[in-house]
Order: C-alpha cells, then structure tokens, then sequence
C-alpha cells in the first residue's frame, strides 16, 4: 500500500513539473526580507503582472505555471529594502535563484547564463549610479538641460552601458527578452532628440516591432514611446503625425494596445502642447470613439464621447462662453465686460485647497507679471473659484497669500453645472486665454503656453 502511494505521488509529481510551462525554484539563506514579490513588468517599471507572493522563511521555494507566457523582463520586489532585481525568463525556463544577507544583488544566482549576465549589468548599473545622483542634485540648484545637455552630461555612463549591452547581446538570440530589453536600451541611449532631425525621428521608431508582443513585457514601452514623441514639436498638428505613425504601427488585437491608447490620451492631454484639446479631440474621434480596435468597453465609450461633447462647446477663435458670476464682494463680474479692459484675459478655474492650485496658480500669475513688466501688455485675470461649498475666509486667505490682486477678479462657480461643461472644468486648475474681443485663443493651456501665445499673437 505504502509502495503503491508512493508511485501515485511520484506520478503526479512527473504530470505537475511535465504540464508545468516554466519553473523557478530559488533558494534563501539568512535574507532580511521574510518574503518577497514575484511581479512581471508591462510597458514600464510601475506598471507590473503580479505572479505570486514568495515565502522566504521555509529556506526553499518552488513557483511552477501551467500557464504558458509569451516571455519578457520580470523581477522581484523586497519589501524591507525596496530593491528590485531583474531577470529574463522564458515560457519553458527551468530557472534556480540562490539569495542571501541582506544586500541581494551582490549575493544572487541565477543557474542560466543569460541572467548571470543580467546581474552584472545589474551590478554596473549600480555603480555608475553616481552620474544618477550628480544629475539630481543639478536639477536641485536650478540647473536647465535641454535633450542635447542632458546627453552629454551622462555621456561617460552611457557608452558603458551600451558597451556591456552590445558585447553581451552577441551571445544570445535575438528573440530572447533580453536580447530585446538591451536593443531597446541601446537605441534610447544612442537617440538624441532634435525637433528639427526629421529623418533621426523616423529612423528611431522603425527600429522597434510594435507588432512583437515582447515589448511590452518589458520595462521599455513608455521610454520608447517618450523618446519618439520628443523629437516633435509642442504643437498638436505636428503631434498627431507621430500619433498616425504609432496607431498604424500597433496590432490593435493585442494586450498593447490599451497602453498605448492610455499613454497617447494623457499625451495629448499635456498643457504644454499648442491646441492640445483640438488634438485630444481628433484623437478620440479617429481612434476611440470609433474604435475600430475594440479597446473600449460600453461605459468608457459613453465617458469619453460626453468629454468630447464638452470640449466641443468652446471653439478656438470664436467668440467664449460668456460667465457672470459673484465675486468675493457679492457682487457681479461680467467675463465679456471685463475682458475689454485688457488686451488678452487668462480664465483661471482653481480651488484654493488643490495642491497644485497652489503652485500654478501663482506660476500662471508670475508669467503674466513678467510680460506686463517686460512688454507693457496688459492682461485680465478672471479667477473663477471651482468649488462649489468654499468657505469664504479661506477663499480670501489663497487670494492674500499669493498676492493674487493685480487685474483680477475674483468670482465663484458655485453649482454652476452648464458653465462648467461648457469649460469642460471638472478639474483644477485649468486655464483658457482670450483677447480683448472675447475670442478663444487657447484652451486648457499651461504658463509656458500663453506666455508663447501672447507673445506670438503680440509682437507679430
């Protein structure tokens, strides 16, 4: 009976590891962390397919899938430290991980070659994070880099890098997920954005295969996608060519694509982009709302097709939404009235409690101080507080400790519900420019954009 038992088990054992699609099995001696994660990176490295929780304690741990994967870059978290350490791994990979003490990426195995590469070039990485550290503390005392700056300034690391990233793919195959991770290092490192470099921008993005699913499990996709976008220009015709070129070159039947959406409508959403609502709006129109690719389902469509219908109650250059609205004195502020007074007014939408109220609006206020005193070109503030139970004192007290009181006034929106569609200001803070005869020039713009708006629009 005991025999008979015996063979059952053995049986099942030879059926577990036989169906089993890959498997680690890792090993623990004396670690500080108790247990650690088993985590999958997708398209970056915040972004992660968590795969299980491993129990550091009993000494031995075997993790087996039944599951195939299509491979790419995974790693495991420790809590107490907050360390990461990469590896590469494979459907079918029998993989065994030794760990120890306290500082694991110098006390880790891996029993395949390909990840005992991985560890060194971990471990490079490692030391030359010293470039990393000199960089931010630039950053700290003020220090501006352009593309080309910034490329020099970790120059010396970089071609370390690409150097132990060139030598190391000579011995692996190149489907392999590292092979592919280190390609894609080496081609960000290597580009150099220039608005002006067409052809360097083109050449760029026919070097990777959005069509490969590997790319997205590993933690390049988002890296690739910014590094292409940053050879255009921060306008959103010029964008949405580069928009086409990704769109075209993405199976929308695969897991990508909804990444790929999600970072493109929070590109097109940056303030900094001239016209970014009529980009966003194309966006959604050609790519969501008729969703050829199925990446919506019934509920985010209806989202998305009532923001659209929001943005598009204001036109640029046609006449904006009149508001007139109580300000801090009870009294009534026409938005056409006062935008007669000045040669261009910024509509401000705020809440003296948000944040970043607390750091654009000021911003915002800043630039405009900086124009009046530099070109004489008077400009109206008219400051609409976005939140509807506002207690008056501590309305007042944002005013007073930003000196928010040069060409301002001052109202609340109060539950307003048409006035703040027809802004689309369901968010804060938002801000729109308009000249002197009431026209819309920009929509849900940033400090850096009016100032380039009134200056084009003044000095032409």
């Amino acid at each position: 009976m005991k025999k008979s038992s015996v063979l059952i088990f053995l049986y099942l054992l030879l059926v577990q590891f036989t169906n089993a699609q890959y498997q680690i099995k890792i090993k623990a001696i004396n670690t500080l962390d108790s247990v650690i994660y088993f985590r999958g990176t997708v398209f970056d490295e915040k972004n992660f397919i968590p795969k299980d929780t491993i129990n550091l304690s009993k000494g031995t741990f075997t993790f087996n899938s039944k599951k195939p994967i299509i491979g790419g870059i995974y790693y495991f978290y420790f809590p107490k430290s907050r360390a990461k350490i990469f590896f590469a791994l494979e459907n079918k990979d029998s993989l065994k991980v030794e760990l120890s003490g306290a500082n694991y990426l110098d006390y880790i195995s891996f029993s395949n070659q390909s990840n005992k590469t991985f560890i060194e070039y971990q471990l490079l990485e490692k030391k030359l994070s010293n470039y990393d550290t000199l960089f931010a503390n630039e950053l700290a005392q003020g220090k501006k880099f352009n593309l080309a700056q910034k490329a020099a300034f970790f120059k010396l690391k970089t071609n370390q890098l690409v150097y132990f990233r060139t030598n190391a793919m000579e011995q692996m195959q190149k489907t392999n997920a590292l092979y592919l991770h280190f390609k894609a290092l080496n081609l960000l490192d290597e580009s150099v954005p220039s608005r002006k470099n067409f052809s360097a921008r083109d050449e760029f993005i026919r070097q990777f295969d959005f069509k490969s699913p590997k790319l997205l499990f590993t933690p390049n996709l988002r890296a690739v996608l910014t590094e292409y976008f940053s050879y255009y220009p921060l306008q959103a015709d010029s964008i949405g060519k580069g928009v086409d070129t990704v769109m075209k070159a993405v199976d929308c039947k695969m897991f990508m694509a909804k990444y790929v959406v999600d970072y493109l409508t929070k590109l097109l959403k940056n303030r900094e982009i001239v016209n970014n609502t009529e980009g966003y709006k194309q966006f959604v129109q050609s790519y969501l709302l008729n969703d050829k690719c199925k990446v919506l389902d019934a509920k985010e469509k209806y989202t998305y097709k009532e923001e659209i219908d929001n943005l598009s109650l204001l036109s640029l250059q046609d006449t904006c939404v009149n508001m007139i609205l109580k300000d801090t004195g009870n009294k009534e502020q026409n938005l056409h009235q006062f935008a007669k007074q000045f040669k261009f007014t910024v509509i401000m939408f705020y809440d003296p409690t948000c944040e970043h109220c607390k750091v654009e609006v000021p911003k915002m206020d800043s630039v405009l101080n900086l124009l009046d005193a530099k070109y004489n070109i008077k400009i109206g503030r008219y400051a609409v507080c976005n939140e509807p139970s506002m207690p008056l004192p501590v309305w007042h007290d944002f005013i007073k400790t930003y000196n928010l009181s040069t060409n301002y006034v001052h109202v609340n929106l109060g539950t307003n519900l048409p006035l703040r569609k027809s802004y689309d200001a369901f968010t804060n803070p938002i801000f729109y420019l308009i000249d002197n005869n009431k026209i819309l020039m920009g929509k849900k713009v940033s400090p850096q954009t009016v100032r380039n708006m009134i200056l084009a629009n003044y000095l032409k």
